[in-house]
């Protein structure tokens, strides 16, 4: 358990309290992938209701990365931490910012596009494994809610490590997927392929945000701990 002089300092120098508030960017990262799998499992009725709550959390994340931004270069956090603490808030708008372009992707060819059956079968599997991944990346999302709350650097470190395991079992899944594709593309049009190829990278991506917002914490709390 980190001492009471450690937690003095973080609450004086606001730090601690900058990261608390960075946590609402999980919380609706997780509720924009609740939505993303109601795209991937209703496909393609209601595709616009999804994608237009996705976007909203996007917008939301837009307008808190400027006042965050702007609290942060204002003088309101350390200087020496400045260059970290806003690359963490980048991190944490990325979240919504993929998840909008991943439901902007599964929206316009949901509407646009009219498969065949071998396509819809292909589709149907490789929908099944994005909502695999976006199960994993609610499970990593809700460990950096918990990273940016924390205070035992023991505890950080076991989130830290969660994380990555999911990310690596992410990873898997998204080199099936592709693989999967790479097998029958002889039965996909191209714009399927890519479709599915660039969902794939698209939500793997997420995961490596969580990875790297963990790092960016855990530096910053042990950059204020020295």
């Amino acid at each position: 358990m980190v001492n009471y002089n450690f937690l003095k300092r973080l609450l004086v120098v606001g730090e601690k309290n900058l990261l608390s508030r960075l946590s609402e960017y999980p919380l609706m990262g997780i509720n924009s992938a609740d939505n993303l799998i109601l795209m991937l499992k209703n496909f393609p009725a209601n595709m616009e209701k999804y994608n237009e709550i996705i976007r909203s959390n996007e917008k939301t994340g837009d307008e808190m990365d400027i006042n965050f931004r702007h609290e942060v270069t204002s003088g309101a956090i350390s200087s020496s931490l400045m260059d970290n603490i806003l690359l963490l808030i980048e991190k944490c708008d990325d979240i919504l910012d993929k998840s909008y372009y991943s439901s902007r992707e599964i929206n316009r060819f949901n509407v646009n596009y009219s498969r065949n059956k071998d396509e819809l079968n292909i589709i149907d599997y490789s929908y099944n494994k994005f909502i695999e991944i976006l199960e994993n990346d609610k499970k990593a999302l809700d460990f950096v809610h918990n990273i940016l709350n924390e205070t035992d650097l023991s505890k950080m470190r076991s989130d830290r490590k969660n994380i990555e395991l999911i990310e690596e079992n992410v990873d898997e899944i998204k080199d099936g997927v592709i693989d999967y594709t790479y097998k029958n593309s002889n039965k996909i049009s191209y714009l399927v392929f890519e479709h599915l190829n660039t969902l794939a990278h698209a939500l793997d991506d997420l995961l490596d945000d969580c990875e790297d917002i963990s790092d960016l914490v855990f530096t910053i709390m042990l950059s204020v701990a020295n």
